[in-house]
């Protein structure tokens, strides 16, 4: 039997340490999601100045929201050439439905394997454990 790996940074049950464990974001990234929720469509120099950060760190956390699936980057092109981004917020609905859709596949899973555990396994268990 394979062995059950769950690696999460998840020991308290927030909202935001649930955002962290599901999406593979960090604590500013969440703070950064939420700033352009409510504050709408945004570029890096409005974030980093809403949130009084230095503007590469506001570019690596909407760098992760975007990889995560947060965030959205829609590139605008400027007349005398050259371009921008500006970052929205996915809908905070669609974010509660990934949450509750990846935590019922995890229960549904771990289920699944403590199903599968025989005998032999805890055998191996305690021996791994000694």
């Amino acid at each position: 039997m394979a062995k059950l790996m769950i690696k999460t940074p998840c020991t308290t049950y927030t909202l935001e340490s649930i955002m962290c464990c599901i999406f593979g974001i960090k604590t500013f990234d969440v703070l950064v999601y939420f700033t352009l929720l409510n504050n709408g469509v945004l570029r890096v120099n409005d974030i980093a100045e809403l949130l009084n950060r230095d503007r590469s760190t506001i570019q690596r956390s909407v760098q992760n929201l975007v990889n995560a699936g947060l965030v959205k980057r829609r590139q605008i092109n400027l007349k005398e050439g050259g371009y921008f981004y500006k970052y929205e917020a996915i809908p905070f609905s669609e974010v509660k439905e990934i949450i509750k859709d990846t935590m019922e596949k995890w229960c549904r899973e771990v289920r699944e394997w403590i199903d599968r555990m025989n005998e032999e396994d805890l055998k191996d268990i305690t021996k791994e454990i000694l």
